[in-house]
């Protein structure tokens, strides 16, 4: 490295930049998830959204997918640099690496979902909830390394 000293100046906040972003990434996983909820109580009541939330809905799902798995990479990076080893912290890399393939998961069964009564819709939304839940767990064991 042709500024060694910049190892020393850059590193040390590797883990609150990491932080910060997936603090965004669970943020944007709530908004999705409201659109979500919004979406499926309107189908389930019989007065369906505005089609704005379900195109934003649609949308935003890929672009969340990459957040989150790159959120995942950023982690594996930002360990490996500052610690010397991904598995630094076990409990945390696991929590990670379960939640990027649930993503990966949920978004292929969002693929499956066809019309107001396919069977991949409730997988899709169990497969969410848990996703948001492991994420603050995540969030929980973050900080408690940080600090």
């Amino acid at each position: 490295m042709p500024y060694p000293e910049a190892e020393h100046l850059v590193v040390p906040y590797l883990k609150y930049a990491h932080g910060l972003y997936s603090s965004l990434a669970i943020m944007l996983f709530l908004y999705q998830g409201w659109l979500g909820l919004k979406i499926r109580h309107g189908r389930i009541s019989g007065n369906p959204q505005a089609v704005k939330f379900v195109r934003r809905h649609r949308k935003f799902g890929p672009f969340l997918a990459i957040l989150g798995i790159s959120g995942f990479a950023g982690g594996i990076g930002t360990a490996y640099l500052s610690e010397g080893e991904i598995f630094e912290y076990p409990l945390h890399f696991l929590t990670g690496l379960t939640i990027s393939s649930l993503i990966i998961l949920t978004f292929l069964v969002s693929r499956k979902i066809r019309g107001p009564e396919s069977p991949w819709r409730n997988p899709h939304y169990i497969i969410g909830i848990v996703i948001i839940t492991l994420y603050f767990v995540q969030a929980y064991l973050g900080i408690g390394m940080v600090f």
